[in-house]
């Protein structure tokens, strides 16, 4: 085999039991700090479960179950979890007749949605503008299927200025609005938005990108977008939502939904099998043990911490209008003198990740993203929030030692979570345990191993790792 000789390429020399213990390093450091990336959740030992299995392996293509379209029988023992379990809980938790979960992720339920939704060829969609927030992938897809793109702006970050919108509505008509929040502390009017787009532009449709405040949307926090009067919702399932990094796609209309249908076997092959079911696994879990309280949760913790961190003098975003009304907070430390890069540095070596970014609303340097999703999953509760805001404040003014406040954090970070909460001394919580246990030793003699260290403990459903 010839060597490579690339620019910068490397022979590599990791053995397997390197990469083992990498991975085993990597998951008892993540018990240990909270992960505050507004992008990024966790979700229970349970629902990884599927991933583990054989269903990760196998395609999944016959949703109707018919007799004659097991063309591919990897999914025949399994496909009611799809049917019966994931497809009915996302309609009834997303109040709608029609879903999908065949998109891969934020940007492929993206690129569903233009393709099904945006019209032929020449058509016009409007996006929103990324000084409010849209999305910078948006319009280059939109322009790469031949589409032509507006955007709708505002006066400033955080609203858009409607009567333009209606001008701009009335006179392109477009086949397509598309709302594509990404950067957001406070989400779009929705019912206004939609009732201004029905009065110029009737044909318009509206779908609205609701990837970061999907939990919140399906915990009551947000106003479903459906009830709002748009046409259609969707997003990633693992912002707000502790759910596995997919996404999907919902709707009232039968019209819609046909177009997404059409298109989507074009765009998307394997939709990820076991995924789906990981999902289902995260709705139930949602449905049945606590998801409405998590996502209030989420949303008082992420105002209280913002609260907090003015009281100590760490410049929040929009700190005059209640810091945020969602799950993130957005904060300029360079107007301090420090740098995102160097403030996000600083948090991690005190056990806290975050993100630093250019491009966010408002901001001439890059700025700091900070999430309350993952840490109010992980446990954290308003008690919990001065300690963890002295912490904070500490690190990014390097006030503090970094070993010293990373163990403060490692304290907070093993408070009981949300979650799976089945009894640990249920039976069929005692096979899952053995179906995981087999899972990660498969192909290996480890009939006396009970499982691999590091690793999470399906038997409470989260991640329990050993603490050497």
């Amino acid at each position: 085999m010839n060597e490579p000789k690339e620019a910068g390429m490397q022979k590599p020399d990791l053995t397997v039991e390197d990469v083992l213990r990498m991975l085993v390093a990597n998951e008892r450091a993540a018990s240990h700090v909270l992960n505050m990336v507004p992008s990024e959740n966790a979700m229970s030992g349970l629902a990884k479960l599927p991933m583990l299995t054989d269903a990760y392996h196998r395609y999944f293509f016959n949703e109707q179950g018919n007799p004659d379209r097991w063309n591919f029988r990897g999914g025949q023992n399994l496909w009611e979890l799809e049917t019966s379990l994931t497809v009915p809980l996302l309609a009834q938790l997303g109040k709608a007749g029609h879903v999908s979960v065949r998109p891969l992720s934020g940007l492929s339920a993206m690129a569903l949605v233009l393709a099904s939704l945006g019209g032929s060829p020449g058509s016009t969609v409007m996006t929103i503008s990324p000084e409010n927030g849209g999305h910078y992938a948006t319009g280059l897809i939109a322009e790469r299927m031949g589409l032509g793109v507006d955007c709708l702006s505002g006066p400033d970050p955080h609203c858009l200025d409607l009567e333009h919108a209606a001008q701009l509505l009335a006179e392109k008509r477009p086949s397509l609005v598309y709302v594509d929040q990404s950067h957001c502390l406070f989400p779009v009017d929705i019912p206004s938005l939609v009732r201004t787009v029905r009065t110029a532009s009737p044909e318009t449709l509206v779908h609205v990108d609701a990837s970061h405040w999907f939990g919140l949307v399906l915990g009551g926090v947000y106003a479903n977008p459906l009830d709002c009067g748009a046409d259609s919702f969707g997003g990633s399932t693992h912002k707000t939502f502790p759910g596995p990094q997919k996404a999907v796609f919902l709707t009232r209309s039968p019209k819609v939904a046909e177009r997404v249908e059409q298109t989507q076997d074009y765009l998307i092959s394997s939709h990820h099998f076991a995924t789906t079911i990981s999902l289902g696994m995260a709705l139930l879990e949602f449905r049945d043990f606590g998801g409405e309280q998590y996502a209030r949760a989420v949303a008082d913790n992420t105002r209280r911490f913002g609260r907090l961190l003015v009281e100590r003098g760490i410049p929040v975003v929009a700190a005059d209008r209640g810091c945020s009304a969602g799950h993130q907070l957005w904060l300029d430390t360079a107007a301090e003198g420090i740098a995102a890069k160097v403030a996000s540095h600083r948090l991690f070596q005190a056990g806290i990740r975050v993100n630093f970014m250019t491009g966010l609303p408002g901001f001439v340097e890059a700025g700091v993203r900070v999430g309350l999703n993952e840490p109010t999953y992980r446990g954290i509760t308003v008690d919990d929030l001065p300690e963890l805001a002295d912490i904070f404040a500490d690190a990014v003014r390097d006030t503090g030692h970094p070993s010293a406040l990373s163990a403060r954090v490692a304290r907070l970070r093993g408070r009981p979570g949300y979650g799976f909460t089945f009894e640990p001394d249920s039976p069929v919580l005692s096979d899952a345990a053995s179906l995981y246990t087999e899972a990660v030793t498969a192909g290996h003699d480890n009939s006396d191993n009970p499982g691999l260290p590091g690793w999470p403990d399906i038997r409470s459903g989260r991640e329990q790792v050993s603490r050497s």
